[in-house]
């Protein structure tokens, strides 16, 4: 059951979460020296503070989302936001690294909570001639975060204290949970669902592996994951080795690349309800996408300058960002239903695509050969896996 009009007023109150969400994603990576500083500890050690939260975040969310499935969205949704906004605080008052990692993992269970939720609330409340715009204007707050925080991590990182990133995040989240909490209208899809034991809703969530288009799409998301984010963890060590980049330059790289995702979705939201509407299947355009991303990826890795360095993780980013809101729509459509556990599958799935694109990469050469044919094969097995889903329905 959707609106009998998309709620666009509605989506703001979730675009401001996801801006929060995607300027938070971006904060930890320029503020490791700082903190690690502060601390007394290595880079490597304060490292964990990035990989805490995404590890909690893949763990914690196939069961938030399994679990909350048949519980009204907003309700889950302002869970989240106060239990991501209580990280968000112990990172801020943080006493040493130890307390600094769990404070990142009960963020992540936050995220995890809110993220699913709010990625079905924007389908389940979309007309389906809006879904794909629904989709992208949600990953386009996610991209606009990301324009924000990486020149306000970089910010800090020269002068205040990293604190105050945190401790900004958090009066945000209070903001946007108190708006929520006061204007969003709940999901009708959710209010009209019938409830399960705990026991049947994880088995339910646990059996989409056995459906072979569900597993499809997450093999395409886990390989985008591994090209895009993969890739880009090792741009700022790219653009510094090889360029001779400084910290506050590479603020600047941060905020174009989000530039390039902010442009990927807003053209793929259109293109997809285009597309759909004429009957077209969207793995087709994911197919594109992929091939795109290949091409971009195998330019930023091996220009010999970096101004075509800089232009190919831009466009990186336009095509990743496209094939993601792309496959969301697709994966919001053709999980119907079980939508909620899905989602919460597919975010877990993009985490640990991170994670693994950036260890596959971290065993080659930064700059050389190796590690470009690495990023452009995981980009090219991402429109292989859409080119399966393509062939399948045609």
């Amino acid at each position: 059951m959707i609106e009998a009009n998309t709620p666009w007023r509605q989506h703001r109150l979730i675009h401001l979460v996801f801006f929060l969400m995607g300027a938070e994603l971006f904060l930890s990576s320029p503020l490791l020296p700082t903190m690690a500083d502060g601390f007394g500890t290595s880079i490597s050690s304060t490292a964990w503070v990035v990989t805490a939260f995404g590890l909690s975040y893949a763990v914690a969310s196939p069961f938030a989302g399994a679990l909350t499935e048949h519980l009204p969205r907003k309700r889950v949704i302002l869970t989240g936001i106060a239990v991501f906004m209580t990280g968000e605080l112990a990172c801020a008052a943080a006493p040493s690294l130890g307390w600094l990692i769990g404070a990142r993992v009960v963020g992540g269970v936050g995220g995890a909570l809110i993220g699913p939720a709010m990625w079905a609330y924007l389908a389940e409340t979309s007309l389906p001639s809006h879904r794909g715009k629904a989709i992208a204007f949600g990953a386009s707050a996610y991209a606009g975060g990301q324009i924000v925080g990486v020149p306000l991590a970089t910010f800090v990182a020269s002068g205040s204290s990293w604190r105050l990133a945190f401790g900004a995040v958090a009066a945000g989240l209070a903001v946007a949970g108190t708006l929520i909490w006061l204007r969003l209208r709940e999901s009708a899809a959710v209010v009209a669902a019938s409830p399960r034991s705990p026991a049947a809703a994880l088995r339910s969530s646990f059996g989409l592996w056995r459906v072979r288009v569900f597993r499809t799409i997450m093999a395409g998301n886990f390989f985008l994951q591994a090209a895009r984010l993969g890739t880009y963890a090792y741009a700022g060590a790219l653009f510094a080795s090889k360029f001779g980049f400084s910290t506050a330059v590479l603020g600047l790289v941060g905020a174009l690349v989000g530039i390039g995702s902010l442009a990927g979705s807003l053209a793929a939201g259109p293109l997809v309800d285009w597309w759909s509407s004429t009957g077209r299947h969207v793995p087709v355009l994911n197919v594109g996408w992929g091939l795109l991303l290949a091409a971009a990826l195998a330019v930023a890795t091996t220009a010999s300058s970096w101004q075509l360095a800089l232009a190919g993780f831009v466009l990186t980013f336009f095509a990743g960002t496209a094939f993601f809101s792309s496959a969301q729509v697709y994966l919001t459509t053709v999980m119907a239903e079980r939508r909620g556990p899905a989602l919460s599958w597919n975010n877990s799935v993009l985490y640990l695509g991170t994670g693994a694109g950036t260890t596959v990469l971290g065993t080659t050469t930064l700059g050389e050969s190796a590690f470009a044919a690495v990023a452009v094969v995981f980009a090219l097995c991402a429109a292989a896996f859409s080119a399966r889903l393509a062939w399948a329905r045609s």
